[in-house]
């Protein structure tokens, strides 16, 4: 500490010791002794003063009830207070994240598909979320905790598709560790009784049944529903049927699970079609009078001239049903057809892919040079023509390493290294690196969660004007290729006569000309007149005039309600924030003609992506290692959309009698 400060405490100090003798001895000698004595100690306590920095009080800050449009919550555990937790993800924050900035954050980077979400989702999403926690109070036993301890290691283990003895060999020994280290042994005794590979399985059984229960009680209510389906083979060549479900529930539309019918190889499409009917009315209880609309792929195993599945869904609606075939699937039938020397192109760029990864040496030998050079990708990209994505994507692969592979050729000597010497060839790989990256777009887009039909068709029909658009370009006396990219540059980077531009355009308007066709046949206008008719229902504010409203063919009552809807500012303000679904069902009580016109118009699927994923489920859950797995509890938690009863399911006995 600073020597002055001292020097002016002794100096203080000894003033005061003066006055402290004078006012008790009376005027006359200071006693030298007392003064000495009361500065030794003065000083002694002057010695121990250190310097008191004031410390910045922290305060809590408060939770928000509109922080709940980011999909926060207050967390209502134990010891939480005031910090946020995720109606998504269930994931708590700190208090210093009580800012809309931070869960704003939280929303855009670990939910981004959720970000236009109006604010009755996280309301539903609210009232769904069971917090484990309002179990775990003081009255609750310890036999009771680890009861609904246990059901839910076992939810996540089916969430997360793992292995059942995951929860005996993974999580129960590393929270055993968890706990002994940072409580004690005694309490991380109490979690031996947990969790084993056969009480994980009957959880898992009994959630499923539990959830299963729940969708039927929607479902058998008498509500309106619309189903997909598709067929496809697991690891061990069983041929698998999954249908899904959408149905209005609350406030928006819910698409959930529905079932998973082993069938035979060897069935025809009327016994495909028993087994489907048994399960849905014979099990499940439900009407097909309900069903509003039926969506597959087109395959032939159910549409086909000899299957007639779908032909006999429809028999058993009334015919009130309207079948689709999906979208996604409907694309890539269109973008298949290619003009032969294109296609010829298409082949050798897989010959070379299959040359390099059919030979693991070979593979090795490609991304250890790719890896030494510095490029961005060091590993080819196998084709499949089952999947969506698999044209754009190996061609982008192969045209960007169009280099290092023609070196690596060479050194192996193959005689698909002349390819990559022929800028005609290269050119034509970069074209259709370009429009099948364009397709790949197109698919994505139809792809996404929450589209209507609506948005479907616009985008189908906007493409639809771009092929054209493109032609019109290249016919043209001054053609121009800005749409190809890759294209584009190569033309500019490297010299290319006018004759073998000119041959190259005229494939390209081929292809682009065939697409057209293909596309026009896939999407027919017809099929679309449904949607036409009724336009109103993707933007019923655009007919705020009589004279509009007239042309709709609405009958009267419909007119009016319509008139008055579009006059609504306060439920245009609902339209702009919620989804075109959602709307028509909170609209519902005030124009019940309406709604019950529009609901029924967009229930029915538009693609069979959420069967896609169930069959990667499946694959995930029946690997080779475990190929023999009866996974349909499983699948029913891990695909499920409803979130389990737990005061439910507590109420259950731990294990039931056999």
């Amino acid at each position: 500490m600073d020597h002055n400060f001292f020097k002016r405490k002794r100096k203080s100090e000894v003033k005061y010791a003066e006055a402290c003798s004078s006012s008790t001895a009376g005027p006359g000698n200071v006693n030298s002794d007392n003064i000495e004595k009361n500065i030794d100690s003065n000083l002694q306590t002057s010695t121990s003063f250190e310097p008191h920095f004031k410390k910045k009080k922290v305060s809590a800050r408060r939770y928000n009830e509109d922080y709940l449009k980011y999909g926060f919550i207050k967390c209502e555990k134990p010891f939480e207070n005031d910090r946020p937790q995720c109606v998504i993800c269930n994931n708590i924050l700190a208090n210093e994240s009580l800012k809309p900035s931070k869960l704003k954050r939280h929303l855009e980077t670990q939910h981004s598909e959720l970000i236009d979400k109006p604010l009755e989702y996280f309301q539903r999403k609210k009232k769904d979320v069971k917090l484990s926690t309002q179990f775990l109070g003081g009255s609750t036993s310890i036999s009771e905790k680890a009861l609904l301890s246990s059901y839910l290691v076992a939810y996540r283990v089916a969430k997360e598709k793992m292995a059942h003895t995951a929860a005996e060999k993974i999580i129960l020994p590393a929270c055993l560790d968890m706990v002994r280290t940072i409580f004690d042994d005694k309490s991380a005794d109490k979690l031996k009784t947990i969790s084993s590979d056969n009480i994980v399985s009957l959880r898992i059984c009994t959630i499923a049944e539990h959830l299963e229960t729940m969708l039927l009680a929607r479902l058998q209510s008498g509500i309106d529903f619309a189903i997909q389906l598709d067929e496809s083979s697991d690891v061990g060549s069983c041929p698998t049927l999954l249908v899904y479900v959408r149905y209005a529930w609350q406030d928006d539309f819910m698409e959930d699970f529905l079932c998973c019918l082993n069938i035979a190889s060897h069935l025809s499409g009327l016994d495909i079609f028993t087994e489907l009917e048994k399960c849905i009315v014979g099990q499940y209880k439900l009407n097909w009078k309900n069903c509003k609309g039926i969506t597959s792929d087109g395959a032939a195993s159910l549409t086909g001239k000899h299957s007639r599945v779908i032909k006999k869904l429809l028999e058993v609606t009334n015919n009130g049903a309207v079948w689709n075939h999906c979208f996604i699937h409907r694309e890539a039938l269109a973008s298949r057809e290619i003009p032969q020397n294109l296609m010829e192109v298409l082949k050798n760029a897989v010959k070379v892919v299959n040359f390099i990864k059919g030979s693991t040496l070979n593979n090795q030998l490609l991304e250890t040079f790719c890896s030494e050079i510095g490029t961005n990708h060091t590993h080819l990209l196998y084709h499949t023509k089952v999947r969506w994505l698999s044209h754009g994507k190996i061609l982008s692969r192969v045209y960007e390493l169009r280099n290092e592979i023609h070196i690596f050729l060479i050194e192996k000597k193959s005689h698909l290294a002349s390819i990559f010497e022929d800028d005609t060839w290269v050119m034509k790989l970069a074209y259709l690196t370009d429009i099948f990256g364009i397709l790949n777009e197109l698919s994505l887009k139809l792809q996404r969660k929450n589209s209507d039909i609506f948005q479907h068709v616009e985008r189908i029909q906007g493409f639809r004007k771009t092929l054209l658009l493109w032609q019109a370009r290249l016919k043209s006396n001054c053609p121009s290729y800005y749409m190809f990219p890759r294209f584009l540059q190569h033309i500019e980077e490297n010299i290319i006569s006018e004759n073998i531009l000119k041959e190259i355009k005229l494939e390209i308007l081929l292809h682009l000309t065939s697409l057209s066709q293909t596309f026009n046949h896939f999407f027919p206008e017809e099929k679309f007149e449904t949607l036409r008719e009724n336009c109103w229902v993707k933007d019923p504010f655009a007919f705020r005039n009589p004279e509009s409203v007239i042309e709709l063919n609405l009958v009267p009552e419909e007119e009016s309600e319509l008139l008055q809807l579009s006059s609504s500012y306060t439920l245009k303000s609902d339209y702009e924030t919620l989804s075109l679904s959602a709307f028509w069902i909170k609209v519902k009580e005030d124009f019940p003609l309406l709604s019950r016109k529009s609901v029924p118009l967009l229930l029915p699927f538009t693609t069979t992506s959420l069967c896609e994923l169930g069959f990667s489920v499946l694959t995930q859950l029946k690997a080779k290692e475990r190929n023999g797995l009866n996974g349909a509890a499983d699948m029913r938690v891990a695909l499920s959309s409803c979130v389990p009863d737990w005061n439910e399911l507590m109420n259950r006995q731990a294990h039931p009698s056999h």
